[in-house]
């Protein structure tokens, strides 16, 4: 595709910050929705129109997608808290939905939608490597995160099935630049000041931010409306990430492996590690 007026939600996130990056590189004219709270620091001095609002304000975003060509959304929900699976899907769909009808209104060409690995299933057989074709089957039904980002992908999927013009990645576990918060880089902060004795054992893809980005951009450019794309590069394990992380660090990596049955519990784990470090 030639240049293009594109928006992206969820520029202040860590992918959509660098999704913003590339497509300015690329030429394209970017236009921003950020939330009146948000800290846009990581924003300053790149040459974007914004506009303020949110995915709950239906003008904002009717606004924000007036004579846009892609839309790029990188502002999934995502619970801030332990709440009920019914309230956290409730308001993951309202927000995708509004997202989805400012787009119909404005007669945008594509809209790249940025899901996660957790929403691909797992093969039946083990010795298969996952890809899109498996279909997401959660074996944690209480899980807030997992259930309201499995709705929204489907949210998206019907209506590409019904003509709009959609397209979803899935990424892997990213790493990179601009995580403010931090996000996935809170495993590399907790490792560096030793606050991560254990770790989930497990196998694990990562992947560069950056080219989580580039390949947002692929498919919009190249991507059958209606498909899905997993976005990862190494497959590897979380004691050799973790050791990897360690070594950059130059401290003592986690030692103690823990069962992977607790990994419904990292969301309380990241929730206390935002309040508690950062």
């Amino acid at each position: 595709m030639s240049e293009m007026k594109a928006l992206v939600l969820g520029a202040t996130g860590q992918l959509g910050n660098n999704l913003v990056r590339v497509l300015l590189a690329k030429g394209d004219v970017v236009r921003v929705l950020v939330r009146p709270s948000s800290k846009l620091q990581t924003l300053i001095g790149l040459d974007i129109e914004s506009v303020v609002g949110d995915l709950n304000d239906v003008e904002s975003l009717a606004r924000a997608c007036d004579g846009i060509r892609v839309v790029y959304h990188c502002a999934g929900y995502y619970p801030s808290r332990t709440i009920p699976v019914r309230a956290a899907t409730t308001q993951a769909l309202k927000e995708i939905r509004n997202a989805i009808d400012a787009a119909k209104h404005a007669s945008i060409k594509r809209l790249v939608y940025a899901s996660t690995l957790t929403t691909i299933g797992f093969p039946k057989d083990p010795n298969v490597v996952a890809n899109e074709n498996h279909q997401f089957a959660s074996g944690y039904p209480d899980n807030p995160y997992l259930m309201a980002k499995a709705a929204m992908e489907r949210e998206v999927m019907e209506a590409a099935k019904a003509g709009f013009p959609a397209v979803v990645v899935n990424p892997t576990a990213f790493f990179g630049p601009y995580d403010g918060k931090p996000t996935s880089g809170t495993q590399i902060v907790m490792i560096a000041k030793g606050l991560m004795p254990g770790y989930i054992d497990g196998l694990v893809n990562v992947i560069d931010v950056r080219d989580v980005a580039i390949g947002m951009i692929r498919a919009a450019e190249r991507g059958r409306v209606g498909e899905r794309y997993i976005l990862g590069n190494w497959n590897t394990t979380q004691k050799t990430l973790n050791r990897l992380i360690a070594k950059v660090a130059d401290v003592n990596g986690p030692l103690v492996p823990l069962p992977f049955q607790l990994v419904r519990y990292g969301s309380k784990v990241g929730e206390w590690a935002v309040r508690n470090i950062f």
